[in-house]
């Protein structure tokens, strides 16, 4: 298996869009655990259900598409601020 520093430099020799999709999951898997997708569309319905659940009960907050890219380019630029 490859190191974290064999990954990095290979990662850092993609092009820049690349990149971004890499740290953009990358950032995701640090915020909640991995879930399967769901296999069929009753499974995805489910999902669907419980996500607007969340976000009508509070216990999820909306952001805009301007502070979420905001965010990601502040975690990028502590995480490239780092090496």
């Amino acid at each position: 298996m490859a190191t974290a520093d064999e990954i990095l430099n290979d990662a850092l020799r993609l092009p820049s869009k690349e990149r971004a999709r890499l740290a953009h999951e990358l950032l995701l898997s640090l915020d909640k655990p991995v879930q399967e997708a769901p296999a069929d569309e009753s499974e995805w319905a489910k999902v669907i259900k419980r996500r607007v659940h969340e976000v009508v009960s509070g216990k999820v907050k909306l952001v805009s598409v301007e502070d979420a890219r905001r965010s990601v380019a502040e975690r990028l630029g502590r995480v490239s601020g780092a090496r």
